[in-house]
């Protein structure tokens, strides 16, 4: 039965309470909860949350165009410019409890979003790499805030080769992890 998935497929772009927030996670946009702020915490020494207005407040960056780029490794946006603030500036701003001497390379950074999807930096990937400078917590896109399919805060990491499986919409927290 090959006509199965290209029904399933035409019905799921032609009903927008079923458009897929991610291509790996569908979950109906109409169930999706907006992210209005993000939590940080765990490993920190002072947990806080951060709207936009917060998080304005931290020094801006802009990612410049990329593509975003999925799994399979198809493009599937293009965007001139995000703006946000760096991962790194927001988790500085709490304060990583790094205790003992080694802790940085032990930790592991989850963000996630409304809907679950969940994705994890290590601490030497964002602090020790190229990677970490370019991963935003942003608040607008193309010059214009988020659109409602984004939340009001997203997260990118706009070195990856594949940008897209580390592309959170709708971000809700931040958590930080010190593996044993």
């Amino acid at each position: 039965m090959k006509l199965r998935p290209l029904v399933l497929a035409a019905l799921l772009l032609t009903t927008p309470a079923l458009h897929v927030a991610y291509a790996d996670n569908p979950v109906p946009m109409a169930s999706v909860k907006p992210s209005i702020d993000v939590r940080i915490s765990g490993a920190v020494k002072a947990p806080q949350s951060f709207d936009v207005a917060a998080l304005k407040k931290l020094t801006a960056r802009n990612s410049g165009p990329m593509d975003v780029i999925c799994a399979s490794g198809a493009t599937v946006g293009k965007v001139n410019n995000f703006r946000g603030a760096r991962l790194t500036d927001v988790l500085d701003a709490v304060g990583l409890n790094l205790d003992g001497h080694k802790d940085g390379r032990r930790m592991v950074v989850v963000a996630r979003a409304t809907d679950g999807y969940v994705v994890t930096f290590s601490w030497n990937e964002l602090y020790n790499t190229a990677i970490g400078k370019d991963v935003l917590v942003a608040w607008e896109k193309d010059g214009k805030p988020l659109g409602v399919r984004e939340g009001q805060l997203l997260l990118i990491s706009g070195q990856d080769t594949k940008t897209g499986p580390r592309h959170v919409r709708n971000l809700s927290s931040i958590e930080v992890l010190r593996m044993k």
